[in-house]
């Protein structure tokens, strides 16, 4: 396929554009500031984002958590921000880049190891230009192009007038820009023996992807880069780019990918240029897109994602669509009157309720409130049900989820005291941290899942106030010993584990309550003695 081409402006005169055009504008006029004046409002705009972008300040903090483990949390908020003020920067680059020509710029270019792109060139076999999310990205390649004319690859933006302003500002200075799902126009591209700029270090899903170790971090990493070099033996670069700290100065570094590359291991390709990517990003990590969801894809799905407490899709249905995604569904043992469980092909189980969860009162509803407690659960390390969308039926008046539900037996089903007492502290605590209480104790909705608890529905718990907290916490725990018919020796070694896993301001009132009331659990007239509270006292096993 041929280079993008973007629809006219006068496409876009409606008045749900213009609130685009105003930023539009805003950018035209900032663009052509100073530099410092520049750089300095993009600073106060990436530290209002930082502020304002809620959920991209949480998927910044994930990933940086994830990548540099090292660094104590001081410093890791301390990147956050740091990343923020350098993609406010980078907007207003490339904004720059965008609607100024290029050789206004040109002396602000510093070259390292030129010389590769010129050998590789000069094989007249076209060249991989291997890049990655910089904030520098689309400003630095404006000034790439002064010397070397390249084609680029994107992901067009969902608002369609933005998406024209972009595609009309990278044609401006490209040989090509190519719609990321186009394959043909950039196998054509380096056939003629040009430059094809290509980032891989974006998740496009588990399709043409394997995965690869990324920081450390397994990360699904497409495979298209490999196949665009095989194709026509093209040479493959490395690109590093990035804005020096103290002056404005763009540095743009040619690294050659060292043979065999590409092999016929993808996984070994793929971990070749993760590695090389870790490389170039360490220069200045600040200066990298942290914010977009690079670890989503997992090999056990939506569950294993890091991103737990991101926005959870929520869309209407048809009627139409919902009898096609009942096709071949299974109702399932366990529905209530409000809430029924169906069996979906797919693997995973939808739960329909009453009523639609919109307006005013929608984050009353049953399903935002299982979406909510499912987070929150699993925010504290304990499985429970991953919810995967949401659906409004319209047609019918109710609200559906899909969702993953943990694999394991519920406690009721299995011989008792199967569960060791110190997993069972490490649940109930786990729990009670995150303010959420049995009230009454059903070990029908707590699986054994391998080795550790699970929660089957979310929506049976309770979320109490800390007033009462305390108590609930010992009703919780004791009913769950009684249940598992626990001797006094394994109730006691349950307590101790639970509290001392507790927060130490709480383990004293804790104790007490425990001493006092552990004797019904059993309904013996004896209590067991006052378990220590020593923060490094841990029981036998």
């Amino acid at each position: 396929m041929a280079s993008q081409i973007p629809p006219p402006n006068s496409t876009f005169l409606a008045p749900r554009h213009w609130l685009t055009w105003a930023a539009i504008v805003l950018l035209f006029i900032v663009a052509w500031l100073p530099i410092g004046v520049r750089l300095y409002i993009g600073k106060l705009l990436g530290l209002a984002t930082y502020k304002l972008a809620r959920e991209r300040r949480y998927i910044t903090r994930v990933n940086i958590a994830l990548c540099f483990p090292k660094l104590d949390a001081d410093a890791q908020e301390d990147l956050v921000i740091r990343s923020f003020i350098e993609n406010g920067k980078g907007l207003i680059e490339t904004a720059t880049g965008w609607v100024r020509p290029p050789q206004h710029f040109s002396e602000l270019i510093a070259y390292s190891g030129a010389q590769h792109m010129d050998e590789a060139l000069a094989k007249g076999k076209g060249v991989l230009l291997l890049g990655a999310h910089y904030t520098t990205l689309d400003f630095t390649a404006n000034l790439l192009a002064l010397r070397y004319p390249i084609a680029v690859t994107y992901r067009a933006h969902n608002n369609p007038l933005f998406d024209a302003f972009m595609l009309r500002g990278r044609l401006r200075n490209c040989t090509g820009v190519f719609e990321r799902n186009d394959l043909r126009g950039p196998v054509k591209h380096l056939r003629q023996g040009k430059i094809l700029w290509y980032a891989p270090d974006q998740d496009y899903g588990p399709s043409q992807a394997v995965y690869a170790p990324f920081f450390g971090q397994d990360a699904a990493t497409i495979t298209t880069a490999s196949r665009f070099a095989a194709i026509n033996n093209s040479s493959v670069l490395l690109l590093r780019h990035h804005r020096m700290r103290h002056k404005p100065i763009y540095v743009i570094e040619f690294i050659p990918v060292p043979a065999p590359f590409p092999s016929d291991d993808e996984v070994a390709d793929a971990t070749l240029i993760n590695h090389m990517l870790e490389y170039a990003i360490k220069f200045d990590p600040s200066q990298y897109l942290w914010m977009h969801k690079r670890f989503k894809t997992q090999r056990g799905g939506k569950p294993d994602s890091p991103y737990i407490n991101i926005s959870t899709p929520n869309k209407k249905l048809s009627e139409q669509q919902y009898q096609s995604l009942l096709t071949a569904a299974e109702i399932l043992s366990g529905s209530t009157s409000s809430t029924q469980k169906i069996q979906l092909q797919t693997g995973l189980q939808l739960w329909t309720m009453p009523g639609l969860a919109t307006g005013w009162n929608k984050v009353k509803h049953p399903a935002l409130n299982l979406d909510k407690l499912s987070k929150l659960l699993r925010s504290k390390g304990i499985t429970t049900i991953t919810v995967d969308n949401i659906f409004r039926i319209e047609s019918r008046k109710i609200t559906a989820i899909s969702c993953f539900v943990p694999k394991g037996l519920p406690l009721c089903t299995l011989d008792k005291q199967q569960v060791h007492a110190a997993q069972a502290a490490e649940f109930f605590a786990r729990l009670h941290s995150a303010q959420l209480y049995c009230l009454h104790v059903n070990t029908d909705n707590i699986l054994l899942q391998n080795t550790e608890l699970a929660v089957l529905d979310p929506s049976r718990l309770h979320i109490l106030p800390k007033s009462n907290a305390a108590l609930e916490c010992v009703r919780d725990l004791l009913q769950f010993c009684a249940a598992q018919h626990y001797s006094d020796a394994q109730l006691q070694s349950c307590v101790n584990y639970y509290l001392a896993a507790v927060p130490t301001p709480k383990r004293e009132e804790l104790a007490q309550l425990l001493a006092e009331q552990s004797a019904d659990a059993h309904n013996v007239d004896k209590r067991i003695p006052a378990p220590s509270i020593s923060q490094s006292a841990k029981p036998e096993a």
